[in-house]
């Protein structure tokens, strides 16, 4: 029994499916049916016009692309079939890192496209179109099943391969692709998914499901792959029926059985998405762990995640030029502006120092705001190291700063056992009490949080 993995696309009888995000493996299945699309992420408009991926968006959408990249070679490798649902060719831009100058943020970028996940150079052009000529016989049961579902959206702009569909002037829509050293084939189909209001209906709890028909179609096209897997392996098992056999005749058990096989496909796909849920779940707890030895956007949002906790409010404010990573509001009315640090094998010195005292300043000219907010500097310092063995987090120059500007030092590891706390009592209001006074109360030195 083939195993059939749908990445980045839904296909209801598919045996898994993983997001773009995902970062899974395809080592145990042997087909992959493949999107390239580039999902949404966080973005920075400019004040000019146009925008780009936030640099937290793009290290995510890079390295997934990366990843599929090398997953789907090592699938060809290992002699396995991959589809490639040919969508729409996309380029987009992302921000790799910023510079701050006189009240102005400039943003360095980089170029990718959604076909770099493909780990194939492939050259097409974007054109749509519904029409498809048969171009390699083999292929006529899997063009029956498609013919009124598919439709193409790009086309190929050089030989990519042997062609399968066409459309009607001849340009490829379709095609089987090999790679030097890789046995596995990479067969390059027309467009199509389940996003058609006949192939969902609401259920119990009012959550959309799969209809009958959404089953019955998803496994036409899935058989034509598995025959398609085989075809291309050179068997000589049993051929697809043609798509006319689905008007013939047939015994009431059979029809019985097609009920049932969709009953457990509902079933299946309602486990598969109570799966999905419960790691997603599972890896935004793990995900407080960051506090204790991440960086960059995954330490801050393991910090803004504590906050919410222990009971505050946090938002990013962006207003024009102005961009303040952490406003945090306390439910006594305070309002505190952070800062997040981390660093791999030194204490945190003076220099974020500078990005706070001027978020604080231009937050205060704001007409709405009525007195300066305080200062939080958050520190991950030495966070290579074990946080039991960690030297001071803080260089004695920030200290010093942190008397001056009123600012409380917050260390990140000693966030986590509050976090771990409150995550297994998430009802202990005086705990949260009681870390919130702490944060409040210290000015210009180390907040010392109550034991859980």
């Amino acid at each position: 029994m083939k195993s059939i993995v749908a990445v980045n696309t839904n296909i209801p009888s598919a045996d898994q499916h993983f997001d773009f995000f995902s970062g899974a493996s395809l080592r145990d299945h042997d087909i992959v049916v493949f999107d390239p699309v580039l999902p949404y992420g966080d973005r920075i408009q400019f004040t000019g016009g146009g925008s780009c991926l936030t640099v937290e968006a793009t290290a995510g959408m890079v390295k997934a692309i990366s990843h599929w990249a090398s997953e789907l070679r090592n699938a060809l490798k290992a002699n396995k079939t991959v589809f490639v649902l040919l969508n729409e060719y996309m380029e987009d831009q992302g921000a790799t890192g910023s510079t701050y100058d006189r009240k102005q943020r400039t943003y360095s970028t980089r170029n990718f496209s959604n076909y770099q996940a493909i780990p194939v150079k492939i050259q097409v052009q974007n054109a749509r179109g519904e029409k498809m000529v048969v171009a390699n016989s083999a292929y006529r049961p899997l063009y029956e099943v498609l013919k009124d579902f598919a439709h193409y959206r790009v086309i190929a702009t050089s030989g990519n391969g042997e062609k399968i569909f066409t459309a009607r002037d001849g340009s490829a829509i379709a095609s089987l692709m090999r790679l030097d050293g890789h046995p596995g084939a990479l067969i390059l189909l027309p467009y199509f998914d389940f996003d058609e209001p006949d192939f969902t209906e609401t259920g119990e709890d009012d959550e959309e499901i799969w209809t009958t028909a959404a089953f019955q179609k998803s496994r036409a096209i899935l058989g034509q792959l598995v025959a398609i897997d085989k075809h291309v392996r050179g068997s000589t098992e049993r051929a697809p029926p043609p798509q006319w056999t689905e008007d013939i005749a047939t015994p009431q058990l059979l029809r019985t059985m097609d009920d049932r096989l969709a009953l457990l496909d509902q079933k299946l796909s309602e486990l598969r998405a109570e799966q999905v849920e419960q790691v997603e779940n599972r890896t935004a707890v793990a995900g407080y762990a960051h506090l204790l030895y991440e960086t960059g956007r995954p330490l801050e949002q393991a910090v803004e995640n504590t906050l919410r906790l222990m009971g505050y409010g946090v938002e990013t404010l962006r207003i024009g030029e102005l961009e303040i990573d952490h406003v945090i509001q306390g439910p006594g009315g305070i309002r505190m502006i952070g800062e997040t640090e981390g660093k791999d094998n030194s204490a945190i010195d003076i220099s974020k120092f500078r990005q706070l005292e001027s978020n604080i300043g231009e937050d205060f000219e704001r007409e709405e705001v009525e007195a300066p907010a305080k200062g939080v500097l958050f520190g991950n310092g030495f966070r290579l190291t074990p946080p039991a063995q960690r030297a001071d987090q803080f260089t004695q120059k920030s200290l010093i700063n942190a008397k001056r500007l009123s600012v409380a030092l917050v260390r990140t590891a000693d966030l986590y056992p509050l976090a771990v706390h409150l995550i297994d009592h998430p009802d202990d209001e005086a705990f949260k009490l009681a870390c919130r006074s702490a944060l409040e109360e210290t000015v210009g030195s180390i907040v010392e949080f109550p034991k859980p």
